[in-house]
């Protein structure tokens, strides 16, 4: 029994583990003139922006440890009657770090006053934990403006994760893919304010919960041998702590700008005035924070706001649309006169030719043959009035060819705000001090633009917001004891969809398409299925990308994750350790529903090809066009006998309105022992 008690305590508590989840650690040991140490002897840490008081007094063997002190600059004095007072000035406190003052007191009277002007020791002594920190000075001083999202080289929001890039072992990437030690995504632990942050939903968006970088105080890494209150975590933890208010007043105002007048212009191009194109490109990330006294030495606040803007237009760009021949079948321009083979009836095979899917037959050898449309021209009898109706939406041709004839430019806008606020009040009379912090993280985006009109555009609309709420309560039980309490929640709103004049579109009234899976959104026709195999050669709806999608491809879904959260920890010091223990509990919950979108319809080279080649090696060249297969309505069908049959009511697949849908774990319990001397 007595081996299960032992075994309990030691999983409970962490002998000399002074690191604290968001807050600091003072600790050293106090001895009088001849080494002796002194048992009693009262200890005061006084922050010197807001006069916050921590206490404790030394243990039996001399010993005395100051937890959850928040990061900032403290004045450190012990005072024992009998003895003069023992006075540091000016000691730095870290995030989850801890500082060793040792204090030798001198007999005497308490007016008598040794002042140590010396920094506190950085060696650390009392654990082999290693982590960077990066104070808001430094953090403000790195090129973190208008850094390029990935391989959308999108401008964004200052990113204060970016720091991951000077901590060794450690990396940042795309978005927001950060990786630690080498281990995989989101094995790594964010705290903000103490509490968990992540973004589990999606791993590499880590910058949509994000705080501003402007209000934050501090932040660590922590890479190797933290604290085993850190949980559930391989590759490491950030810790990042917003600024309070202090005594005096403060505050700042910053703005970082770019202007295409400004910039170079696009080589090899004119305006037409002689001077190079400089498309609209203006960027602005401003902001600023105010923070003081509501009630001196008692109550505090601290306000932050950061946002981000940027009006681009991107342009230059060289994207291909049928010709107006093609618009009205005739597919003449496609053909570049090369045989590219025999079919079984021993006639040529041209480069580009389409076929009548209305002679489709057998042939002697017992292969699938059609006849050729004579010079490449549709009649107009076989082309679909839905396909007409749709192709209305589609853009000329700015230039004339059949590739690369149109001027792709469109808008790409967007904006990201974050406001905080950090509210400290210091209840002196019970020895308590209350913290509340609460920030938004608001980044309504697009997936991106490709130029194309609504409601055939795939743009998505994505309306991020993210709310952060930490409540923490710190009291002092005994001047030995110190109870650490904290309520955190954040909610992550994350919907991904059409944008509405694509997903409210009639297809019934505007295009007169019946029979689709759902009723409004506008036929999704995937990227690359129009511009499949000749798209490149022949100038049929394409980009460099390989082929525009009609309508968004993605029904698109409205996700949210909740993440409510408890801690507590105690805090303890006797004789010559400290001890620690507490627990965690938090709730990941995420829930979602689909948003409903129009039908997906698949056109290819086969519907207006020849079936003979299938398989065939053709030399790198293509028999039938997706587009024309687009204005016959040929959905999904390589046989078609009757062309007045409504092929437009035979969708390929389509997305289905479903059930609301949840995953959720309810309970996570995490624990660890650690011993560090």
């Amino acid at each position: 029994m007595r081996v299960i008690t032992i075994a309990a305590f030691c999983i409970l508590l962490a002998v000399s583990a002074f690191a604290q989840s968001d807050r600091g650690t003072i600790t050293g040991t106090v001895t009088d003139q001849d080494g002796g140490v002194v048992p009693g002897a009262a200890v005061v840490a006084v922050n010197t922006d807001n006069g916050a008081k921590y206490e404790t007094v030394t243990t039996t063997t001399g010993n005395y440890t100051l937890a959850e002190v928040p990061v900032g600059i403290y004045n450190l004095s012990v005072e024992l009657t009998g003895f003069g007072r023992f006075r540091q000035e000016g000691i730095r406190i870290f995030v989850a770090q801890t500082a060793r003052i040792d204090a030798k007191l001198k007999v005497g009277a308490l007016a008598e006053e040794v002042n140590v002007v010396a920094d506190a020791s950085m060696l650390k002594t009392e654990n082999a934990e290693i982590a960077s920190s990066i104070t808001s000075e430094n953090l403000n001083e790195l090129p973190l403006n208008f850094g390029a999202r990935g391989n959308q080289a999108a401008a964004a929001i200052r990113n204060p994760y970016t720091f991951v890039n000077l901590v060794p072992s450690g990396s940042i990437s795309s978005y927001s893919s950060i990786k630690l030690n080498g281990a995989p995504l989101n094995t790594y632990q964010i705290r903000v304010e103490g509490m968990e942050a992540n973004n589990n939903r999606l791993v590499i968006r880590i910058d949509q919960v994000q705080p501003s970088v402007e209000a934050l105080e501090e932040m660590t890494v922590h890479t190797s041998n933290f604290s085993a209150e850190y949980g559930s975590v391989a590759g490491g933890v950030f810790n990042l702590v917003a600024k309070s208010g202090t005594n005096k007043f403060r505050g700042s105002a910053f703005e970082y700008f770019v202007n295409e007048a400004f910039g170079a212009g696009i080589p090899y191009t004119n305006d037409g005035n002689g001077k190079l194109l400089r498309p609209r490109n203006r960027r602005s990330n401003f902001g600023g924070t105010l923070g003081g006294p509501i009630k001196h030495d008692k109550t505090f606040f601290f306000f932050s706001f950061e946002e981000f803007r940027q009006i681009e237009t991107k342009s230059g760009l060289l994207a291909t649309m049928p010709t107006d021949k093609m618009r009205a079948g005739d597919f003449s321009e496609a053909l570049t006169g090369r045989v590219i083979g025999t079919d079984p009836l021993g006639r040529p095979i041209m480069e580009n030719a389409i076929y009548d899917p209305r002679t489709t037959r057998l042939a002697p050898n017992g292969q699938i043959v059609r006849d050729p449309f004579p010079g490449n021209l549709i009649p107009a009898a076989l082309l679909d009035p839905v396909a007409l109706k749709m192709q209305n939406y589609i853009p000329k041709a700015t230039h004339s060819g059949i590739i690369n004839n149109w001027d792709q430019s469109f808008p790409a806008a967007s904006r990201t705000l974050i406001p905080s606020i950090k509210v400290d009040h210091n209840f002196s009379s019970i020895g308590g001090k209350l913290s509340v912090y609460f920030s938004r993280y608001y980044g309504p985006h697009f997936n991106g633009s490709d130029g194309l009109p609504v409601p055939i555009t795939a743009v998505r609309d994505i309306p991020v917001s993210t709310y952060t709420t930490r409540v923490s309560y710190d009291w002092t039980l005994s001047p030995t004891t110190l109870l650490d309490v904290r309520y955190g929640y954040l909610r992550h709103y994350n919907p991904d969809g059409p944008i509405p004049g694509v997903r409210n579109f009639d297809p019934v009234k505007e295009l007169g398409l019946v029979g689709a899976l759902n009723g409004n959104g506008f036929p999704i026709i995937p990227s690359g299925v129009t511009s499949t195999g000749a798209a490149s050669t022949t100038g049929l709806f394409s980009n460099t990308g390989g082929g525009f999608s009609l309508g968004t491809a993605v029904g698109g879904s409205i996700p949210a994750t909740r993440k409510p959260a408890v801690q507590a920890s105690l805090t303890h010091a006797r004789n010559s350790h400290t001890y620690k223990t507490g627990f965690e509990w938090r709730n990941d919950e995420l829930t979602g529903a689909p948003i409903i979108a129009g039908a997906n319809y698949t056109f290819n080279v086969q519907q207006s090809g020849l079936p003979s080649t299938n398989g065939q090696n053709l030399g790198g060249a293509n028999v039938g066009l997706p587009y024309a297969s687009f204005l016959m309505g040929l959905v999904n069908s390589a046989t078609v006998s009757n062309p007045a049959d409504p092929h437009w009511r035979k969708p390929t697949a389509g997305v289905y309105a479903q059930d609301t849908w949840k995953i959720k774990s309810n309970l996570t319990l995490d624990y660890g022992l650690r011993w560090d001397y």
